[in-house]
């Protein structure tokens, strides 16, 4: 007899469109009986679970995701609530998102730039979310397709260099960080 697995808690993994994967999850809701619904899977916590990154290098990336949001890169917006017929029109950024733009280019300097394949990895997988197996199956260099194997290996170097840029890590010999 074969040695019993034990089954997901609320239902197996499954592919959305695009192969990306979602699991059902049931959320207590205090008095209630909670809520289930699909939740899609973040690559750099099963990253993180699978011991394929460090806990320094996924905090990086949620980083760089909460910057990459913030700088209003990811995907399209509404219109600004600030347009008011009759009203002053104005098509500038805030602060806020021009400072986060900023620190958005100086990350993607410290891994290599985005036209580098470490950029290229973490705008894709930390920034607009997709999974390693979407970038990499729509990515590739020198004319040549990129393995997922190969994919998930950059991923983790650029996730190394992104730690140290924000401090999580620091170099061999250099002296501890005054936080």
């Amino acid at each position: 007899m074969s040695a019993k697995t034990k089954p997901a808690p609320y239902g197996p993994v499954r592919p959305l469109a695009g192969s990306r994967p979602v699991e059902w999850v049931r959320e207590a809701s205090g008095e209630h009986q909670g809520n289930e619904h699909f939740r899609t899977i973040d690559s750099l916590r099963l990253m993180l679970k699978n011991g394929t990154i460090t806990p320094p290098m996924h905090d990086a990336g949620q980083e760089f995701s909460a910057t990459f949001a913030r700088a209003q890169l990811d995907g399209p917006r509404a219109l600004a609530l600030d347009r008011i017929r009759g009203g002053q029109w104005c098509d500038s950024m805030t602060e806020r998102t021009a400072f986060a733009r900023k620190r958005i280019g100086q990350a993607l300097d410290a891994v290599g730039g985005i036209g580098s394949p470490g950029g290229s990895a973490v705008w894709h997988v930390a920034g607009l979310g997709q999974s390693i197996k979407e970038w990499s199956a729509q990515q590739g260099w020198n004319g040549r397709p990129l393995s997922q194997p190969e994919a998930r290996g950059i991923l983790v170097a650029a996730l190394a260099m992104l730690a140290m840029h924000y401090g999580y890590l620091r170099e061999a010999g250099s002296k501890p960080l005054d936080r």
